[in-house]
């Protein structure tokens, strides 16, 4: 990595979401699909693994082959093809066909290492279990649901049958891995008691976060962190939140920050149940909504608790350390999409640490997008008085609270000429400096992460502001870089790049992406012309070009 000079130091509305805190839903998780293309090489190898996917009997074989090169191409390294025997005749016959094929595109660098799983062995029996070893699946659910002569269910009660045991230590033996998934709690723990090899739980989630049958208690989740195994997080909206045909992305999020927060990272990969399950979280359909999903973190709350979410790219401990934000002003939400979609191919050098916060200001977003549909009725009555009595809020910039969190910040607080004292859709500093939850979560992240340089993402205007003279010259090179101007801010203070430059000594820029002869709010169609510009800054700022 070239670094460039300073830019990195070594120090009524219908108004409450029908969830209040579907931010990602509402606005990002619409467009997280879109195809950016860029030239650009990717230091940091995007790489995923799946330990439960249906496909292999869900898709005729021309089709899976299509689907496993597209796996292959949004980061999928490694993915687990169940074969589900439940309501099969004859499982031996399909077993055999599968890992046929299987053994065909084993070594195609176009599709992912493919693994063959078998869900529930109900049907080995003494005469054929030699036959099912020499066929040597990777790994083996020893029940479904529900107790059958091996082993009982998630749904079931009872343990390990003898001849459950017997089928055990000659699969062990002969390398083969067993899945603990659908094992009930005294099962799993006769498992345990017994097994030689590290533990597997292919699809699940936590029942600290919501309990289910299916979901891993905490003790259990230290069993296989113990054993150095493999947990992998199911995308089954019933085992996620208590709605069986529905979840948010959110709902998802909470189980991946639970797991975070309290466990090792590493053990934790995707379960998908892709093409095993009936429905989905919204708006995540495939490999491609899923990069990077295991990096979030749940940084705060916004006033209507919405969760503020961050992605962190790269080893915490890296010598540089980015902090880039977006979605500050409500009415310029279009910068959390243009975030968003980089973080589809991101370019992030080995010795960077990258984190991202896709929105700042959720409940302020949700507003000027027209995606709350409920406030009590003194909450509706403020903004409407707030904004003039319009139910047109695609202009406002401030939170739910009628506060711009852009000048909440304590440094310079209230002396821009532009600041406010009472509340308004944009500019009024609150009634004291970090008075916001929005803010405080920043600032726990700030304290956290300690970043080395700072980006925030702004709508229009073609300029690099920067708050203090030593940030100069570095901010003329970077707009020199991509044909912008770089001024100093002195006509609204408080804002985050004022905080991190005079308070934490952090060389940090605020960028108005678009040019001024858009008018607000940019929209989708302002995308693609968005998005080379913030592809030019984060190479500049890893390559110093």
């Amino acid at each position: 990595m070239v670094t460039p000079p300073v830019c990195f130091t070594n120090r009524p509305p219908n108004v409450e979401a029908n969830r209040p805190h579907e931010l990602e839903l509402s606005v990002l998780f619409n467009y997280i699909t879109l195809s950016v293309n860029f030239a650009t090489i990717r230091h940091i190898i995007i790489t995923m693994i799946d330990l439960h996917n249906d496909a292999l009997l869900a898709l005729p074989r021309d089709e899976l082959l299509t689907y496993l090169r597209q796996a292959k191409t949004a980061g999928v390294d490694e993915i687990w093809l169940s074969v589900w025997t439940t309501e099969l005749a004859d499982p031996l016959t399909v077993i055999a066909e599968k890992k046929s094929f299987l053994d065909r595109i084993k070594n195609n660098p176009d599709y992912p290492l493919c693994r063959l799983h078998i869900e529930d062995a109900w049907f080995l029996t003494a005469e054929n279990l030699d036959e099912f070893i020499a066929l040597h699946p990777h790994s083996v659910g020893l029940t479904w649901n529900m107790a059958n002569q091996l082993a009982s269910g998630a749904y079931s009660r009872g343990g390990i049958t003898t001849w459950g045991y017997q089928v055990i230590q000659r699969l062990e033996k002969a390398g083969i891995q067993i899945d603990t998934a659908h094992l009930n709690r005294r099962s799993f723990w006769q498992f345990t008691r017994v097994t030689t090899r590290p533990l597997v739980c292919t699809h699940t989630a936590f029942a600290a976060v919501y309990r289910h049958p299916r979901n891993l208690s905490n003790r259990q989740i230290r069993a296989i962190i113990k054993s150095n195994g493999l947990i992998g997080l199911a995308l089954v909206p019933k085992f996620l939140t208590n709605t069986t045909t529905s979840c948010s992305a959110y709902d998802l999020i909470k189980h991946i920050h639970y797991f975070k927060k309290h466990f090792s990272n590493a053990t934790l990969h995707w379960g998908t149940d892709f093409y095993g399950t009936k429905y989905l979280p919204q708006h995540i359909q495939n490999y491609n909504n899923l990069i990077h999903l295991l990096d979030t973190n749940i940084i705060g709350y916004s006033v209507l608790h919405q969760p503020i979410i961050a992605y962190q790219i790269g080893k915490p401990n890296a010598p540089h350390r980015l902090l880039v934000t977006a979605g500050m002003h409500a009415r310029e939400w279009i910068g959390s999409l243009v975030l968003q979609t980089w973080l589809q191919q991101p370019t992030i050098p080995s010795n960077v640490c990258l984190t991202a916060v896709i929105c700042c200001n959720p409940d302020g977003v949700c507003l000027a997008t027209n995606q709350l549909t409920k406030l009590s009725n003194r909450q509706r009555k403020f903004l409407m008085r707030i904004n003039h009595n319009s139910p047109d809020f695609k202009l406002w910039k401030a939170n739910i609270n009628a506060v711009d969190l852009n000048v909440n910040f304590d440094a310079g607080w209230g002396l821009g000429h532009t600041n406010l004292r009472t509340p308004a859709p944009a500019n009024y500093i609150g009634p004291e400096p970090h008075s916001e939850p929005e803010n405080r979560a920043i600032l726990r992240l700030i304290k956290n992460f300690q970043p080395t340089a700072s980006i925030a993402l702004h709508t229009k205007g073609n300029v690099i502001y920067y708050s203090r003279h030593t940030d100069k010259l570095a901010a003329e090179k970077l707009a020199q870089s991509i044909n912008f101007q770089a001024k100093l801010s002195t006509g609204s203070y408080g804002g985050l790049t004022d905080y991190l430059a005079l308070r934490c000594n952090i060389p940090s820029f605020t960028i108005e992406l678009g040019n001024n002869r858009f008018k607000h709010p940019l929209k989708q169609k302002h995308l693609p012309i968005l998005m080379p510009t913030l592809n030019q800054i984060f190479n500049y700022f890893f390559t110093g070009e």
